[in-house]
């Protein structure tokens, strides 16, 4: 067999052994997928609940009298902190590339990040200003009670004054083919985008509060901004899940369209050394004949 015929068969067993593994790791992803989505969809029901609770406790509050809460305080702090949520692990096609291109969009050079994933850590440890790196490995066991605890952080530090604004930058799913990265602002609480749900859910029973609704909001808004936070956590996990599923996919699909066209010009190669063997015979043969007619 020549050389070329040996370096494609080389080629063609390669690129099966790598084929294998992309197949394996789709499978493996597309199953975490299936297990992170049955969380999220679990976690619907509390969201609506703490959803149609904060409206009910917002229709009970004078908003002109609660600026005092912990939550809406506005600080004039010269640098805002920046939590991003990335994966630990590559091959999820562009998915850490998006997240890093929107924050780096927003940070600026004295603002501080938290990052929640190996690949955020790697990314910014030398660029920006990373001060915070507990919380690098928090979606690996990802449970309410870490997004609980993530926040009871952040508030401690949004109470010092030290930052202005805080932000989440994650990537908001959509479905399994479609997720873009997204800024939000966590903290202050901004009430401006609850303006028109109040008005559009209007309470004809309000219940009564004790000993008042801004102080019942004061301690809602703190499980409300756990419960949002856990979701765009989940939706991360979610969104890094399905493209890694797809970019294996991908992968997978396009080594077996390299293996079956490497697979014809094998197939035309060895076609070609077996005609030419078989020429040289015929032609040795006839030289044979030739010399014994003589």
């Amino acid at each position: 067999m020549s050389e070329s015929l040996v370096d494609t068969k080389r080629r063609i067993k390669s690129i099966q052994s790598t084929e294998k593994i992309t197949k394996a790791m789709k499978m493996v992803a597309a199953a975490r997928f299936q297990r992170w989505r049955i969380v999220y969809e679990n976690n619907q029901a509390y969201r609506d609940t703490m959803r149609s609770t904060m409206i009910t406790a917002l229709q009970g509050a004078n908003l002109e009298h609660i600026s005092s809460i912990d939550c809406l305080k506005e600080y004039e702090g010269n640098k805002n902190l920046y939590i991003i949520v990335s994966s630990s692990l590559g091959l999820c096609g562009a998915y850490n590339f998006n997240i890093f291109k929107a924050a780096d969009k927003e940070i600026r050079d004295n603002d501080e990040i938290i990052p929640i994933g190996q690949k955020a850590y790697f990314h910014y440890r030398d660029k920006k200003n990373v001060k915070y790196e507990n919380y690098v490995d928090l979606v690996d066991g990802l449970t309410f009670d870490n997004a609980r605890m993530l926040r009871h952080f952040i508030m401690r530090l949004y109470r010092t004054g030290e930052y202005g604004k805080v932000f989440l930058v994650y990537t908001h799913y959509k479905n399994s083919l479609f997720s873009e990265p997204t800024v939000r602002q966590l903290l202050p609480f901004s009430l401006t985008k609850w303006s028109e749900a109040i008005s559009l859910e209007p309470s004809d029973n309000p219940p009564d509060f004790e000993p008042s609704a801004e102080e019942v909001l004061n301690l809602l808004l703190p499980h409300y901004i756990d419960s949002s936070l856990y979701k765009h956590l989940l939706e991360s996990q979610l969104s890094e899940f399905s493209t890694r599923r797809n970019a294996m996919e991908t992968a997978t699909n396009s080594a077996d369209k390299i293996t079956k066209q490497l697979q014809i010009v094998y197939n035309k190669s060895r076609q070609n050394a077996i005609t030419q063997e078989i020429t040289e015979v015929v032609a040795g043969a006839n030289a044979g004949k030739k010399d014994d007619d003589l």
